[in-house]
């Protein structure tokens, strides 16, 4: 990319088949904030498909990739780009031009829908009669990921855009009845746990020594990896023990001064995994799936853990992430402070009380897995109690949400391919 960049001519345009994580990595940021700074008439092409060999443009890399076109412009980029997503791979040259051609068509009159719309989803990219994909206009961001890749139906990712800005407006809903929601960075109002490399191992910053099963009664309790089996309800327990190092008494202390009752998923099957948040019911070490989310209060705790869960949780996770992978996404200790979320602090305090009884009807409750929560009834009653009963919103918001569910659970990033996504209409 930066050879490209170098021997390309002022108004002269480049082309790369760049890996999937180029465009979502963080390793790969400067790589896309090159293009946003200095490039123009930006198309991402990308296929939204379940199978990863499937997502590629070459003949033999076995890898998701992306198609990168740009036109280096003297007189300043304009920071946005076209987003196309496809069913599928072009079979033939014949057929990559006539998606090129239509491609340009849409562009050419001007009016191709943006990020920032309504929930409409993308403009229909058709050969014929056929309907091949979509396209979008979206901002190409310089720091996190682009989150418009990848995706089958672009009404998801409006949502989740609407969602991040503080407003929740769903498939269906006129304008005026979009609502306001009090939605921040979760790093704004919570704070954020150690990496597992400054917890345990053999860096200098390390306190701990990890025993698994921990012992009857541990002293430093950790929660560290994943357990889809015994991770359904939004209680579990820890699975691990942490023993201090020698001469590590002092760092042991700082290290213990994290822990949380809240833990955020960090790598997120969502075709396996229930939760979002998990809790544990004293405050426990988070580890290399469970770093911690600490607030001030054990009931803000309580209900971030209930939002996190939600339908909207889990959309706001799914747009801020990383999905590198097909059925899975991910949240670094770094990028979950801006990850948005709703701010609990903001409840009052029979707001409070109420999401308490919430947690206490449904703390055993058993989740499906996120790609199921169309037809997870666990899921179902946690969002209406909290959108209606916690935060007084109308009971007329859940049937545009059961339609959300369906479009998010639907996406090939979500349900990876698996057989519980849900069926084709």
């Amino acid at each position: 990319v930066a050879l490209a960049d170098r021997m390309v001519k002022h108004d002269g345009t480049i082309a790369l088949v760049l890996p999937m994580t180029a465009l979502q990595g963080s390793s790969w940021s400067k790589v896309r904030e090159l293009i946003a700074r200095k490039y123009s008439d930006v198309i991402v092409m990308t296929i939204a498909t379940a199978k990863q060999d499937d997502q590629s443009f070459s003949a033999d890399t076995g890898m998701a990739e992306a198609l990168v076109v740009g036109r280096q412009s003297s007189n300043g980029a304009t920071g946005r780009g076209l987003f196309v997503s496809l069913k599928k791979r072009p079979h033939s040259e014949m057929e990559a031009m006539e998606i090129a051609r239509a491609i340009s068509r849409i562009a050419s009159n001007g009016g191709v829908r943006n990020l920032e719309d309504r929930p409409y989803g993308g403009d229909v990219l058709e050969i014929g009669e056929e309907q091949i994909g979509e396209v979008i206009n979206a901002s190409l961001s310089s720091t996190g990921p682009w989150p418009a890749v990848g995706i089958e139906d672009y009404t998801a990712v409006q949502c989740g855009f609407q969602l991040a800005t503080g407003s929740l407006w769903l498939p269906r809903m006129p304008q005026s009845e979009a609502l306001g929601l009090p939605i921040v960075s979760t790093g704004d109002i919570a704070t954020i746990g150690l990496a597992h490399k400054d917890i345990v191992g053999s860096g200098y910053r390390t306190a701990f020594d990890r025993l698994k099963p921990p012992s009857n009664f541990p002293t430093y309790t950790m929660l560290w990896n994943h357990d889809a089996e015994v991770e359904k309800c939004l209680v579990v327990k820890p699975d691990s023990e942490g023993r201090v190092k020698h001469g590590r008494g002092i760092r042991a202390d700082e290290i213990w001064e994290t822990r949380s009752h809240a833990h955020f998923n960090a790598d997120f099957r969502f075709n396996s995994q229930p939760l979002q948040v998990a809790f544990t019911e004293d405050r426990t070490i988070g580890g290399s799936a469970w770093p911690n989310v600490q607030f001030e209060r054990r009931e803000l705790e309580v209900a971030h853990a209930l939002w996190g869960n939600s339908t909207l949780g889990l959309l706001g996770f799914w747009w801020h992430a990383s999905r590198q992978q097909t059925g899975r996404g991910r949240n670094t200790v770094t990028s979950i402070r801006t990850m948005p979320t709703l701010d609990v602090t903001k409840l009052s305090q029979d707001q409070l009380t109420i999401a308490e009884q919430i947690f206490e009807d449904m703390r055993d409750r058993e989740f499906l897995p996120a790609n199921e929560a169309y037809r997870d009834d666990s899921r179902k009653e946690l969002d209406r109690r909290v959108l209606v009963d916690l935060l007084g919103l109308p009971d007329t918001i859940l049937e545009p949400l059961d339609l959300l569910r369906l479009k998010w659970c639907s996406e090939p990033s979500v349900h990876g391919g698996k057989g519980t996504a849900p069926p084709a209409s």
